[in-house]
């Protein structure tokens, strides 16, 4: 990665950093839209599912801990969902509605989920109409979820006055001229969704398991602010980084495109001016913390 060990480790915010590729697969899988892991301490991994890239989590935090190593752990999935989503399903904030997807999401060894009837009960509970959440690629869809896309620009207008259909952090994206799918989109090219609703109730078992140690950026730590847990967890997003051309998986080399960009921002001093605040101010800034969430360098 162009950096010597001593590099790495010398007078830096962070003594481990792991970036996770993650996916909804709905069964076993390796290669392309399959998880990947880079890791700073160790080679690249491609696992095949949802909790074997967890053990692999886990077996982290706990080396690191054993090595009073300080770790940050980035993940390619929302953090969070648009402000006001949370008030709407009688939710206050990004922990409640965490524990809520934590507690009704059901996530086998084998990639079994049941994410699109959870999904679906949140559309059911906010009212009559056809969404927020869309999306499904099995031939019928539970009741009350549509298949078909559902959103501003499309046959009728958006029916949620508590909330919006994209993050603060994705409007950020798309300002860019970078391509960033709404929380609410479940299946399809560039969906996030659906990794997302498994992702939030997977780290919110982690953070059950070792309460005290995790820190989730920025909600736990106003941005910058206050990085000294043993862990931080932060989202990314790997387009927004140079990703050489190769032969290797498209997915193996944005997970170690984005852990050089970070070693080399750790090694250099400049990785807290990425987990800084953003350049928002008043409600928007308090929304990101509360609720919403934001990513890594945007």
């Amino acid at each position: 990665i162009g950096l010597t060990k001593d590099e790495i480790v010398a007078d830096t915010l962070f003594d481990r950093i792991l970036v996770v590729d993650w996916s909804a697969s709905n069964s076993p899988k390796r290669g392309a839209d399959s998880i990947w892991i880079a890791d700073s301490h160790a080679p690249s991994l491609n696992l095949p599912t949802r909790q074997a890239a967890m053990d692999h989590v886990e077996a982290a935090l706990e080396g690191s801990r054993l090595r009073a190593e300080r770790m940050l752990a980035g993940f390619d999935f929302a953090f969070g969902y648009p402000a006001g989503f949370a008030g709407a399903l009688g939710l206050t904030d990004w922990r409640s509605v965490w524990a809520a997807l934590h507690d009704r999401i059901e996530d086998t060894p084998e990639n079994r989920s049941n994410r699109f009837e959870v999904a679906a009960a949140m559309n059911r509970a906010l009212g009559d109409a056809p969404g927020p959440f869309w999306g499904y690629t099995r031939k019928t869809p539970p009741p009350g979820l549509s298949a078909k896309r559902y959103a501003p620009g499309g046959s009728r207008d958006w029916p949620y006055a508590d909330f919006a259909y994209l993050r603060q952090a994705e409007l950020a994206l798309q300002a860019r001229r970078l391509s960033a799918s709404p929380v609410f989109k479940l299946a399809y090219t560039g969906c996030v969704g659906s990794q997302t609703l498994l992702g939030i109730a997977r780290l919110e078992g982690l953070r059950r398991a070792h309460p005290g140690d995790i820190a989730v950026w920025p909600f736990e730590t106003d941005f910058a602010a206050d990085l000294s847990a043993p862990v931080v967890l932060a989202e990314i997003y790997p387009s927004s980084h140079r990703v050489p051309d190769g032969p290797d998986v498209k997915d193996q080399r944005q997970v170690e495109a984005v852990l050089r960009d970070f070693l080399a921002w750790n090694a250099d001093g400049s990785l807290r001016s990425k987990l800084d605040a953003p350049a928002l101010t008043g409600e928007a800034r308090k929304s990101v913390r509360r609720e919403e969430g934001w990513v890594v360098g945007l």
